[in-house]
């Protein structure tokens, strides 16, 4: 029996983490898993310790403000791994959490990998130095992160993106309107987050946006995916008090929102992705409390040109960024109506993100679990 303990601490986490999963018990029946899981993880066969939620924080401070619950919950963590040691660990993204405790564990012997690369050649760049320490293998979603990392002797393997792998190159936008019941001629979807305080800082600047974009363009209507029921409800909650005028769908399907819609406005983050393989234009809106922007512009730990998945990956400016207080109601507006009114330049943008959808397709989960066996294997 090969035995895993796994950590997942997002909703994009737990999806990845339920894949891997499956994938390795295709290849190895006997394969058991225990950790830190959300629900797909459950389903897909691993013994929940912990809920993922439990890492879902944001930011500088809000990591600060739950720090002491955190470290609580990594004590817990090692001093049930080390009684009971597994054949290896599995640390899926969280990488604030999992490097230090893979440090800990790999020097006590046991075989760590880490799943999604932390974003130093964004900003920390110094946390490349603790990957040497921490994981025996770095399995990286996006292709130039495998050459970075192997310039400062990490074990790395690219294997691709498992969006890339769950998206479908040609989007169905007619079916998936069908699905949503939305008859509108314009259809734009908003996605404000998947974390409560993603949705108190996005979801009332959006709303706001909508309204502009309502009062200027006749028969249009507007579509929310929601991770689960909780930010639904959030939503709905805003709506009733200020926005009741608004034709507005929740869903709880992100694939169905983003084949059946023109344009995505969206928070930054893994959402920009997603949208960017559904081949749709986007205004991409960056907001984070003040006090954390301005101890990063202080810090001078960002070292990148832009904030957007898809401008990072294709190494240009394709989709707008609107940052902090450059991203107002007003700005959000006109951006949204230069893609709406501007067809051309949408599809030269489908062509881009074409390219970019073939090169992140490389069936992720399978070679994860290919990966990490023959890792195993070998060291016997």
């Amino acid at each position: 029996m090969t035995k895993f303990v796994i950590v997942a601490g997002e909703p994009s986490g737990d999806l990845l983490g339920s894949k891997i999963i499956a994938s390795i018990q295709d290849l190895c029946p006997d394969a058991t898993f225990e950790g830190i899981a959300g629900p797909k993880m459950i389903q897909a066969g691993c013994k929940q310790w912990f809920h993922s939620s439990e890492l879902s924080v944001m930011g500088i401070f809000g990591v600060l403000k739950h720090l002491p619950r955190i470290l609580k919950v990594r004590a817990k963590l090692i001093k049930k791994i080390l009684k009971n040691p597994p054949d290896a660990f599995i640390g899926i993204d969280s990488p604030d959490f999992n490097l230090k405790l893979e440090e800990k564990l790999k020097r006590r012997g046991i075989k760590t990998i880490q799943v999604v690369s932390p974003s130093f050649w964004a900003w920390r760049k110094n946390r490349v130095k603790l990957l040497n320490k921490s994981a025996d293998l770095l399995l990286c979603l996006f292709p130039f992160e495998e050459d970075l990392l192997k310039e400062h002797n990490v074990n790395a393997v690219f294997i691709g993106h498992p969006l890339a792998d769950s998206t479908q190159q040609k989007i169905d936008v007619k079916t998936a309107r069908n699905n949503l019941k939305l008859s509108a001629k314009t259809v734009i979807a908003l996605m404000p987050g998947s974390r409560g305080s993603e949705i108190n800082r996005h979801a009332k600047l959006f709303f706001e946006t909508a309204e502009l974009i309502t009062n200027r363009i006749e028969d249009i209507e507007f579509v929310v995916p929601v991770v689960d029921s909780k930010i639904g409800e959030q939503l709905k909650k805003i709506l009733a008090m200020y926005f009741t005028d608004l034709r507005m769908t929740i869903t709880d399907s992100t694939h169905s929102a983003l084949s059946a819609c023109d344009l995505v406005i969206t928070k930054s983050g893994t959402s920009t992705l997603e949208a960017a393989l559904h081949k749709k234009p986007m205004v991409v809106v960056y907001k984070m409390s003040p006090l954390s922007y301005w101890f990063l512009k202080i810090s001078k730990m960002v070292h990148t040109d832009y904030i957007a998945l898809p401008n990072i990956l294709l190494g240009k400016k394709l989709v707008p960024e609107l940052i902090q207080e450059n991203a107002s109601s007003e700005t959000i507006f006109a951006e949204s109506l230069s893609w709406l009114s501007n067809q051309h330049k949408v599809v030269e943008l489908q062509q881009q993100f074409d390219s970019l959808h073939l090169q992140l397709q490389k069936n992720a989960s399978f070679l994860a679990a290919s990966t990490i066996l023959k890792m195993l294997e070998q060291q016997k």
